[in-house]
């Protein structure tokens, strides 16, 4: 099996190769600048810019591509990031016979947000590639410690019923990628991972 990553060097992607790595499953990602941090040994990385598809160069063979552009934080770039990005990554899927799309959604958050998250789930139901969609909520991890500011009140919250935070209940990093992984080396028919499956 062979995967790649589009913007793995990030948060969510180097949770993802290391767990990729222990289970002795191939790696490579996609991004602008290389993650120094991210060795040779445990994902290859290929420089690229998703929206400059033309000069892309991908020499190997892929099983599965796996999004993970997005932002939360940049209202202004929730279209570019969030859903014009999911496009041109099923356009490099097509040109480079990748039958697998797994796309990092989102479970819940503010209104502009989410809906961009939505739209980027109907671009990938409406690709005719197979396809997984991850849900996560609000995901916090040691490699980013500004991710635990929020985890205690929303977590005591959610505990009164109030949707937004239910929806958005923190999940740690590790524990999503290991469910994701584990969901692709055992090729379950879900095409969907709901924040519930993560906890």
């Amino acid at each position: 099996m062979n995967i790649l990553l589009i913007g793995g060097n990030g948060f969510v992607g180097q949770a993802l190769i290391k767990k990729f790595t222990e289970n002795k499953v191939k790696v490579s990602y996609l991004s602008r600048s290389q993650n120094r941090s991210i060795t040779s040994e445990e994902a290859n990385w290929i420089q690229g810019d998703i929206f400059n598809l033309d000069n892309i160069m991908i020499k190997e063979s892929y099983d599965i591509t796996i999004h993970l552009i997005g932002t939360i934080k940049n209202k202004n770039l929730y279209s570019k990031l969030n859903t014009e990005s999911v496009a041109q990554t099923i356009k490099l899927c097509q040109k480079h016979n990748i039958n697998k799309l797994v796309y990092f959604s989102a479970n819940g958050g503010f209104k502009q947000y989410l809906e961009s998250k939505l739209n980027g789930e109907r671009l990938v139901k409406d690709s005719k590639l197979d396809y997984l969609i991850v849900r996560p909520g609000l995901m916090y991890g040691k490699d980013r410690l500004t991710s635990y500011f929020n985890i205690l009140p929303i977590k005591f919250f959610s505990k009164f019923g109030i949707t937004f935070f239910k929806n958005v209940y923190p999940l740690s990093v590790e524990k999503v990628a290991d469910t994701v992984v584990k969901s692709i080396i055992d090729n379950k028919d879900s095409t969907i991972i709901h924040i519930k499956d993560m906890k």
